[in-house]
């Protein structure tokens, strides 16, 4: 019986630690190998969770897009079409900085420039993508999505 799902093998070495290889087998195909820095699989998976939590609270209009912002940082963009004149919209909505062992948060000012988020302290927010997911979302003081 041939197995239709594609297998996929990992191997990790201490001299490769910022090294990922995979393998990749198709039914009926050679296998291909396929090697990814550690940095990039860190990002894409920001990526698709960023996109997963924040995108329920779109509620349609739109979607999220996250971009690489230098080498520890990341842009959310909400990216839309004006139903006004029906031309792309792209809003950036808050940038996320590597701050150590945790992510420090920002939101754009209406002069463009990126501030320290405050929320509700006199100290800069920064904590786990989790917790700097969840201020995004709830935007206590319309910082992000106005």
């Amino acid at each position: 019986m041939m197995n239709s799902r594609p297998s996929v093998a990992h191997s990790r070495s201490l001299s490769q630690a910022l090294v990922s290889e995979t393998t990749v087998t198709l039914p009926g195909r050679p296998a291909v190998q396929v090697t990814r820095g550690r940095e990039e699989e860190t990002a894409s998976f920001m990526e698709v969770y960023i996109r997963r939590a924040l995108g329920p609270r779109l509620r349609g209009h739109g979607r999220i897009i996250v971009r690489r912002s230098g080498a520890a940082a990341f842009i959310v963009v909400h990216q839309y079409v004006s139903e006004w004149n029906g031309r792309g919209v792209e809003l950036p909505v808050a940038q996320l900085r590597a701050d150590g062992a945790r992510l420090q948060l920002l939101w754009r000012r209406t002069n463009g420039r990126w501030a320290p988020y405050e929320n509700g302290g006199r100290m800069a927010f920064a904590g786990s993508l989790d917790a700097c997911l969840k201020e995004i979302y709830d935007d206590r003081w319309g910082c992000f999505w106005g």
